[in-house]
C-alpha cells in the first residue's frame, strides 16, 4: 500500500527482441488485478518489440478518465501523431489511438545542456468509456511520456525527465503524487545510439497520480 492505491502488479509476457537494435527488448504485458495492458504504446497496431514508442511512466487512477486528465495539463492536442496504447480491461483486448496532450516552449536542461522543448503525454484507456477500472485502483489510466524538441521536432525521448516535469505540474495544482510508485519492467538507461532521433531514458518506476 502506498499513498492509498495498492500496488498489485504482475509481469503476465515478455517480448524479446531478435533482431532490431533501434528498439527495445523490455516490452511485456502487465496484470493487475484482473487487467492486462502492454507497458509501451506502438507505432501502428501490432504488438511487437520491433515497434515501440515510448514506456508507460504514469498512472492516473481512483476517479480518471482520458479528458479529465488531458484537463490538468495542455488539453487535446492535433498537433501530433497518433500513437496505440494495448490494453485489455477483462472484456478483451483492444487497441486504443491517442495523440496526446502537448504543451511548450520549456526550458530544461539535460545534463548541463540547455533545451526548448515541448512536454508531450499520450493517455491510453478503451474508448468508450475512456479509462480502465478494477477494485484496487478505482477508474485509472496510463500514460506515456517525453520531450519533442522546439520547434521542429527533431528529436525526442527522455521519458523519465517529462515524467517528472508532468508529476511537477500535477502536484502543483493539488494531485496527490506518489513518484516512481511501481516497476513497470521497461528501464531504459540513456540511449541515442540505436536512433539518434529517438532518446532513451527511463529508471523503469512509474508515477501515481490520484485524480478524485
Amino acid at each position: 500500500m502506498k499513498r492509498g492505491i495498492y500496488l498489485s502488479i504482475l509481469l503476465v509476457v515478455s517480448s524479446v527482441l531478435v533482431v532490431d537494435a533501434a528498439t527495445t527488448s523490455n516490452l511485456a504485458i502487465l496484470g493487475v488485478y484482473e487487467d492486462r495492458f502492454a507497458n509501451y504504446d506502438l507505432d501502428s497496431k501490432e504488438y511487437s518489440p520491433n515497434n515501440v514508442d515510448w514506456p508507460v511512466t504514469m498512472v492516473f487512477w481512483k476517479n480518471a478518465d482520458v479528458n479529465k486528465v488531458k484537463s490538468i495539463f495542455f488539453g487535446q492536442t492535433i498537433l501530433a501523431w497518433s500513437k496505440y496504447g494495448r490494453l485489455n480491461d477483462s472484456d478483451g483486448w483492444i487497441w486504443d489511438e491517442d495523440r496526446g496532450t502537448k504543451g511548450g516552449p520549456y526550458n530544461v536542461n539535460i545534463n548541463g545542456t540547455n533545451f526548448t522543448v515541448y512536454l508531450h503525454m499520450r493517455v491510453y484507456a478503451p474508448n468508450p468509456p475512456d479509462y480502465m477500472n478494477n477494485s484496487g485502483w478505482g477508474r485509472y489510466v496510463l500514460a506515456t511520456t517525453h520531450y519533442d524538441e522546439y520547434p521542429w521536432e527533431g528529436w525526442s525521448g527522455y521519458s523519465e525527465l517529462a515524467e517528472k516535469d508532468f508529476a511537477d505540474i500535477a502536484a502543483s495544482k493539488g494531485y496527490t503524487v506518489a513518484r516512481d510508485w511501481a516497476y513497470f519492467y521497461n528501464y531504459e538507461p540513456y540511449d541515442d545510439t540505436r536512433n539518434p532521433d529517438h532518446i532513451w531514458l527511463n529508471n523503469g518506476y512509474a508515477t501515481a497520480v490520484m485524480v478524485e
